[in-house]
């Protein structure tokens, strides 16, 4: 069998040997820790030499490179070049393909965790190729590299500032010895003492290495967030105990136990055999076959702190502008002021308009309060104006809002259409950004279901209905969503939509996901209505006529999810065998405390807004639905969410409130009739 020896030199106590499979390649690991001593390094290497097949080493300072040249610690190449028959490598090769990737590939999942962030280094010279990526993604970086190498006061700001630090001071560091004790104090204790530390331990996110910090007092670190390469069991616990908020790791080993970048670097040396060099092909190789990405551990979440979330809403009509507290005394008189109030308050910036309290998640008991703010715009408005004046106003709420300590923000109704549908916001926004539109989409899905049960006129087989479900709008975001969840549990959809290219792609996702079901597709929905069961409409037609409602079949369920209505009220008021919902509203966990109107009854929420305070209870801040592509895996991830923490669907909702039993006792009675008269 092969052996690999693996050197830690800046790590003590951890000693053993281990059979590993990797990469195809079985072999015996044997190894040691080194505790900072050059001679025992020395010396074991001396001692394996031509006896194992590969030397490993971590912790040992890398090549430093800068413009014009680079710097190797004089003690670094002497054990790195003290073997001469069995090849020795550290994994830098490795280390730099896979971190630019690496952090590459998670920026673009969590782009707000990565970029317009305060970033500091305790050393950017023993991790450029962090540097050189996290510069480029928009971050202000703070490196304390004077402080850590040499206990200067000073810190450097970017990459520039780095180069000619190490430029101006390679040679004292060539002179300076690799020991834990010339390394500077970072306890927060310090920082009022020094403005250098404490421009450094206010970043937002700390990178780090173990090599380099696992000596240090780690009580600064509490309620931080810390980048590291890898970390070990140990000092994950270390970590933990300091009170690490969360850590970002950029190669977990909870997959491949007792590796390390050096370690994989070994077992592509040995499938390259004795005298062949590791290059770059190599190593994507590797990644690839180990699947290999970062992944962000919560180490300690404070539940009994209270997480803020916010959310922008907007008057869904100008009736809808006097319930601002100047224009409420106004309110009985408002049909002539309505236009005028219309143009004169979309030229607001928007405000704070009031606080959500008392949410408490079933899940993990963590509180929730939720921060509204309104931009001043109607659906008219909002459609009219230029795409990057509404992205303005809406980012200089998302500013305030993080400034108040929000996790992230939610976009309702039209907020959320406008433009590319979140996507610019959620680039430029300090927080991140959810549209809400995965819970709106299954909560949707909650409000049918219970509907077209209580009508009781749609057989059903288990879970699978034995009739015809619509959806019009079937091409927007809830729309198709909608459709692919149906076709689970109906036997035959419709799906209607302006344009029939767009319905013939997605008739084709739906057949992916269930090919048994029968899918009709049409551009008008009339053609159709009379034989569906349950019609959906989730349109942007802004109160235009989208069916006739005189054509649709006895007893169907119409769900109308868009604002301002598909179905207006006089309408469903011509078909009272027809029942007509307001999509579904949901209902928050806890004893929920909210002052202000939504235009929504009680303590109902619109499903958007419960998507964001779901995420803050999940604790989980990313920008989760975008686009006006919604992923039919994260509607599914949202049900269960919803399930987990306490988010249910309200009372089903019709255009003046709640609706009771009896309404649809009622609508049942009148749609046996017409059916029976008609047969």
């Amino acid at each position: 069998m092969k052996q690999i020896l693996c050197l830690s030199f800046a790590q003590e106590n951890l000693n053993y040997e281990e059979e590993v499979e990797l990469l195809g390649r079985r072999a015996k690991l044997i190894h040691y820790s080194c505790n900072f001593d050059t001679e025992l390094t020395e010396s074991l290497i001396k001692k394996y030499d031509g006896v194992v097949d590969v030397i490993c080493i971590t912790g040992l300072p890398p090549k430093i490179k800068f413009k014009k040249g680079f710097f190797l610690h004089p003690d670094s190449f002497r054990i790195k070049t003290s073997a001469k028959h069995t090849p020795i490598v550290d994994g830098q090769v490795f280390k730099d393909v896979y971190i630019p990737w690496a952090m590459r590939r998670f920026y673009l999942k969590n782009p707000q965790f990565l970029t317009k962030k305060k970033i500091g280094f305790y050393t950017g010279a023993l991790q450029k190729t962090f540097v050189e990526v996290l510069e480029e993604l928009e971050n202000k970086l703070i490196m304390a590299d004077p402080y850590f190498l040499m206990k200067l006061p000073f810190t450097l700001n970017g990459n520039k500032s780095l180069e000619k630090f190490l430029k101006i001071l390679t040679p004292v560091l060539k002179n300076l010895k690799i020991k834990k004790s010339s390394v500077g104090n970072f306890d927060s204790h310090y920082r009022k003492y020094n403005r250098a530390l404490d421009e450094f331990l206010s970043s937002d996110i700390l990178v780090g290495n173990e090599a380099n910090i696992s000596f240090l007092d780690l009580k600064h670190l509490k309620n931080k967030t810390l980048i590291l390469d890898i970390v070990t069991p140990q000092f994950f616990e270390k970590l933990k105990e300091a009170g690490l908020k969360e850590a970002m790791i950029c190669l977990p080993t909870d997959k491949h136990p007792f590796i390390n970048y050096s370690i994989i670097e070994a077992f592509i040396q040995l499938r390259k055999g004795e005298g062949r060099i590791v290059k770059e092909d190599d190593i994507i190789w590797a990644i690839d076959e180990l699947q290999l990405h970062p992944e962000v551990v919560k180490l300690n979440d404070d539940l009994d702190k209270t997480v803020r979330f916010a959310f922008v809403i907007h008057p869904l009509s100008s009736k809808y502008l006097f319930k601002h507290p100047l224009l409420k005394p106004v309110a009985k008189y408002s049909k002539p002021f309505e236009k005028v109030a219309e143009d004169l308050m979309a030229l607001s910036p928007g405000f704070f308009y009031g606080f959500i309290n008392g949410i408490v998640s079933e899940k993990n008991g963590r509180r929730v309060q939720g921060l509204i703010y309104t931009v001043t715009e109607t659906p008219k408005k909002l459609v009219e104006s230029e795409p990057e004046v509404v992205y303005k106003k809406i980012l200089r709420l998302c500013e305030k809002a993080d400034n108040e300590g929000a996790k992230i923000i939610g976009l309702g109704a039209y907020t959320k259409i406008v433009g590319d549908a979140g996507v610019t916001i959620a680039r430029l926004s300090p927080i991140p950004v959810t549209t809400g539109n995965s819970l709106s989409a299954a909560s949707t899905l909650w409000a049918a279901k219970l509907a077209v049960e209580k009508i009781d006129l749609v057989k059903k087989e288990g879970m699978q209905f034995k009739g015809v479900a619509m959806v019009i709008g079937a091409t927007g975001s809830i729309g198709a969503v909608s459709a692919k969840v149906l076709a689970l549990s109906w036997d035959e959809i419709i799906i209607v939509a302006p344009r029939a290219y767009k319905l013939l792609e997605l008739k084709d996702d739906i057949l992916k996901i269930n090919p048994k079901v029968k899918i009709d597709i049409s551009t008008k929905a009339d053609d159709h209505t009379h034989r569906a069961d349950l019609i959906i409409t989730t349109t942007s037609s802004r109160g235009e006529t989208i069916l006739d409602i005189m054509k649709v079949k006895p007893g169907a369920v119409i769900c109308d999810v868009s604002r301002p209505f598909d179905i207006k009220e006089e309408e469903a008021i011509q078909r009272p065998d027809v029942m007509v919902i307001a999509s579904g509203e949901v209902q928050l966990p806890g004893h929920i405390d909210m002052k202000i109107d939504i235009g929504l009854e009680g303590n109902i929420v619109y499903a958007c807004l419960a998507e964001t305070a779901l995420l803050a209870m999940e604790g989980k801040f990313e920008s989760f639905t975008l686009s006006r592509n919604i992923n039919y895996e994260k509607v599914l991830e949202i049900d269960r969410l919803s399930k987990e923490h306490g988010v249910r669907l309200s009372q089903i909702m019709g255009h003046n409130g709640f609706l009771t039993d009896e309404e649809f006792r009622l609508c049942r009675e009148l749609a046996l009739k017409k059916l029976n008269s008609a047969s």
